[in-house]
């Protein structure tokens, strides 16, 4: 006598298992197919088997263009990061008394201090693609 676990298995088997049924016009079941239905081999015309689809080597996406370094992104960038200490600081200081000013005063100094490093990170980035570009013969784009 077979499993709970064989069983299950062979149920599932017949669950899966299907078959073609090919009907003609009139709705009779035929056998094999109809002629018209049968659709004949792939030749290739040098003999060969055929090639398999070749992707590009370094990736199907163009790559991504930074934009120009501006102060506007790099200061809503150090806003996002000042709304984030913020609220670590005031999370970690729970049992000190004058939270909120401490939390406020870390906030405003990493947020002074990141706007001139996000500045410049995305400089960086912006010139390093540019002579990227111009290495490889591309226009670089003006600022």
């Amino acid at each position: 006598m077979p499993t709970r676990k064989q069983r299950r298995r062979s149920q599932k088997e017949r669950r899966h298992e299907y078959e073609t049924v090919w009907v003609d016009a009139e709705g009779n079941e035929l056998e094999e197919p109809p002629e018209d239905a049968v659709a004949p081999p792939e030749k290739h015309t040098n003999g060969s088997k055929p090639k398999a689809k070749t992707t590009p080597q370094r990736g199907g996406r163009p790559a991504r263009v930074p934009q120009a370094p501006s102060w506007r992104r790099a200061a809503k960038r150090s806003l996002l990061l000042g709304v984030g200490i913020f609220v670590v600081v005031y999370i970690s200081n729970a049992s000190h008394g004058n939270r909120t000013i401490t939390a406020f005063g870390f906030a405003a100094l990493y947020t002074l201090l990141f706007i001139p490093l996000t500045f410049t990170m995305d400089r960086w980035s912006y010139n390093r693609f540019q002579r990227r570009a111009a290495e490889q013969g591309q226009k670089p784009r003006k600022r």
